[in-house]
């Protein structure tokens, strides 16, 4: 029912191959567009936490 891992000269790609990470295959702009919200999520729940802007 469960299955042994492969032996690391069978992984996909063969034997020989550099293998790299597939984080290193996307674009730098897409990533940079991915953490702009979240370092702006990160920016207003630190100024929400801090009272700035209320009423």
């Amino acid at each position: 029912m469960y299955r042994t891992p492969a032996p690391a000269s069978a992984a996909v790609g063969g034997a020989g191959e550099e293998t790299t990470p597939a984080e290193r295959h996307l674009p730098v702009p897409v990533v940079a567009a991915h953490g702009l919200p979240g370092a702006a999520s990160l920016v207003l729940v630190l100024l929400a936490a801090l009272g700035v802007g209320g009423g």
